[in-house]
């Protein structure tokens, strides 16, 4: 997967550049460690264990930082990094501040509560290490010096797998929640005074009716992994989750679970003209246009337009109705659109003139690999005329009127 993902993600960076040009044994190394980061590791947000919650902690953070350095997700890795913040305690971020608190001397011989930990550790590790060799077919080729990896389990046995343990997290979460509400219920039967013995119980009462409201129409989105456990879920959830969907209060959010680009990189690349033969290219401020444009770093900012050319350029221009509207205003010359295209009206080809006719063409595109060089500047890109993507319109064109009035943008 990786051999694609970093030249065919929305917008890459510089750094998905140099990853697109690791071996593929490492890349197929980074998959595996990607899975094991995301759907073992964070069982371990609940472990007993500081250390082990401190290791959960650092796992997450390396791979988000990761994915910031090789890819623009706006604000979704941060958000996860700030997320994973709640794994840490005073005193581990005390030492990052450069203020640590005295710990007091250990004690030997040690405690058997400290060996039991020591032994839960490792043996947490050992497992990890273990069940990752055994799933991923990790094996050193002393021939090669570089370490194999393959999937050494079936689609049924995967399957199988999450139709085992989707029901058991949920009962395991709802334990969980449960016992976090009758703490609090205690803490505020703890609470002095009449009065504020009321006022902490209604406090109570509405955040613990929020809260179980929240979690079980999250359920409903959670066991979309499992289509069969989906289905055993109390009818009466799915009727709540009903009422409040059209308000994404919770959601299936995640970025892409297919992955897009494999024969190459389809790309949409927008021309305009004033005689209809000599044709000028539009650049993007971020996605990928000149072959010798350094790719964008903008994150957290998300620009709409970018992305959403992106999805256009998986389908036909019927697919995306609000193209024929994007045509439209450039051709109008409209300040606002153009802005999204262009901030620096230098570098937009028709800041003194709309153009009098426009057309789009579909590209594929490649990264370049690091010996590929050309007079000039550097080529990030490699691209390939596909076929045309939009026709040459013009205002009051009528296949443009056409297709305006299809999709009711007129």
């Amino acid at each position: 997967a990786l051999t694609y993902h970093y030249e065919t993600q929305c917008i890459p960076t510089p750094g998905a550049w140099l990853a697109h040009q690791l071996p593929v044994w490492f890349q197929k190394l980074s998959v595996v460690a990607t899975y094991v980061i995301e759907v073992a590791v964070p069982v371990l947000f609940f472990a007993p264990l500081r250390r082990l919650r401190l290791f959960a902690f650092y796992c997450q953070a390396l791979l988000q930082v990761l994915i910031i350095l090789t890819g623009n997700y706006n604000f979704f890795n941060a958000l996860t990094i700030v997320l994973a913040f709640s794994l840490l305690d005073e005193e581990h971020v005390g030492r990052w501040l450069g203020r640590p608190r005295k710990r007091q001397g250990s004690a030997w011989p040690p405690s058997l509560g400290s060996v039991l930990a020591t032994l839960l550790e490792l043996s947490t590790y050992g497992l990890l290490l273990y069940w990752t060799v055994q799933y991923f077919g990790l094996e050193i080729n002393w021939d090669k010096k570089l370490l194999d990896s393959r999937v050494a389990f079936t689609y049924h046995e995967f399957t199988t797998w999450l139709r085992t343990v989707t029901l058991p997290l949920v009962g395991v979460a709802f334990l969980s929640l449960s016992w976090e509400i009758l703490m609090a219920m205690y803490r505020c039967a703890c609470v002095r005074g009449c009065f504020w013995k009321l006022w902490a119980t209604l406090q109570w009462a509405v955040m613990a009716t929020a809260t179980v409201s929240l979690f079980a129409v999250s359920l409903v989105p959670f066991t979309y992994i499992d289509h069969e456990s989906n289905g055993k879920l109390w009818p009466g959830i799915h009727q709540l989750f009903g009422a409040v969907e059209r308000f994404q209060v919770v959601n299936s959010y995640g970025l892409f679970r297919r992955m897009t680009g494999v024969g190459g990189r389809p790309e949409v690349v927008l021309e305009g003209s004033y005689d209809g033969h000599s044709w000028t290219e539009i650049e993007f401020m971020y996605k990928p246009g000149n072959v010798s444009a350094v790719p964008a770093v903008v994150a957290p900012h998300q620009p709409r337009l970018d992305w959403q050319l992106w999805f256009a350029a998986l389908g036909h221009h019927h697919s995306s109705p609000w193209f024929s509207a994007l045509v439209l205003r450039l051709l109008q010359g409209q300040r606002d659109v153009v802005r999204l295209v262009q901030v620096d009206e230098s570098r937009y080809p028709f800041s003194a003139r709309p153009p009098t006719f426009l057309r789009a063409q579909l590209y594929k595109y490649w990264f370049t690999g690091p010996s590929e060089g050309s007079p000039g500047p550097a080529p990030w890109w490699r691209r390939q005329h596909v076929q045309e993507f939009f026709p040459t319109v013009s205002l009051g064109d009528p296949t443009l009127e056409s297709l305006l009035s299809q999709h009711s943008l007129k």
